[in-house]
């Protein structure tokens, strides 16, 4: 009877891996690296819920890649930010550490902006001046709360992924803060100076069209002992990840085709991806698929 409460209770404390948003880290670590080692090492930064390591199926053998999820929001943006570069006994490379993306997000959300509910006779200035009291604002937008007429919203953008999670779990109740979506830019005429408007309207090409409408695709040429899956969980630390293809020529070289939903995430992955060493000791090299 006993061990039956112990096994119902073992269930119900599994947590929510998208529950609070960004508190679940990506971390490529080195094979070597155990689940206890990775729980210890990361346990200073708060309270670890779960850590696992990934391994490979057919033989038992590590990957190299671990997930850790924090209670907090602001744990993990704290581990993200000090323990990225440093390395775990008893590897010796530095290890990445990214955000695990969401599995439940249909649009990815934007880890340095908040979207939450103000008084409409709140001005910019005074929302900003409430947020920063506890994170440094880089910017505020309001704009009406068309479900809650006489209110608005104010969209807040942080210096950093650490600012904006201690500013959405100090937020007030009826503040309803949550991390705002990341929507494809739009691109306005309006906004277009003369002489650039020409270019609007002359015929396209194909040479033209990457330029004028950035690529969602990214060419990753990499290790041929990668396998699809270990590219997709990769590049799928940032959200927004729509599908991934690889091809091997029998060579040392594969090419794989990354595709993302918008063209935000397709940037972030290539700043952040480029030239990174995977599998450890081998760079992979990302360019726009228009390259």
């Amino acid at each position: 009877m006993a061990q039956e409460q112990s096994s119902s209770t073992t269930t119900t404390t599994v947590p929510d891996l998208n529950s609070p948003p960004f508190s679940r880290l990506f971390v490529l670590c080195g094979k070597q690296v155990t689940v206890g080692a990775l729980e210890k090492f990361f346990s200073p930064y708060g309270t670890v819920e779960q850590c696992h390591i990934v391994y490979d199926q057919s033989t038992g053998q590590s990957k190299g890649i671990g997930f850790v999820k924090f209670q907090k929001t602001s744990q993990a943006a704290r581990a993200l930010k000090e323990a990225d570069g440093k390395h775990i006994e008893p590897e010796l490379k530095p290890i990445k550490v990214e955000i695990a993306s969401s599995t439940i997000e249909s649009k990815p959300l934007d880890c340095l902006r908040l979207k939450v509910k103000c008084a409409a006779e709140l001005d910019a200035d005074a929302v900003k001046a409430e947020f920063g009291k506890i994170s440094a604002v880089n910017s505020v937008q309001l704009v009406p709360d068309k479900k809650s007429p006489g209110n608005n919203v104010a969209y807040l953008t942080f210096e950093s992924f650490l600012d904006a999670a201690l500013a959405f779990e100090t937020a007030k109740p009826e503040h309803k803060a949550k991390f705002a979506k990341i929507k494809p830019r739009k691109v306005s005429l309006e906004s277009v100076q003369p002489q650039e408007a020409r270019s609007f309207f002359r015929p396209v090409t194909r040479r033209r069209s990457s330029t004028l409408l950035p690529p969602t695709k990214l060419t990753v040429l990499c290790s041929s002992t990668l396998t699809q899956n270990q590219i997709w969980r990769l590049f799928d630390i940032i959200p927004g990840l729509m599908n991934c293809s690889i091809s091997h020529d029998g060579g040392s070289i594969s090419s794989a085709t990354v595709t993302y939903n918008n063209t935000q995430s397709a940037k972030y992955a290539r700043e952040k991806l480029h030239k990174f060493e995977y599998p450890i000791g081998e760079r992979i090299v990302v360019r726009d698929g228009s390259e």
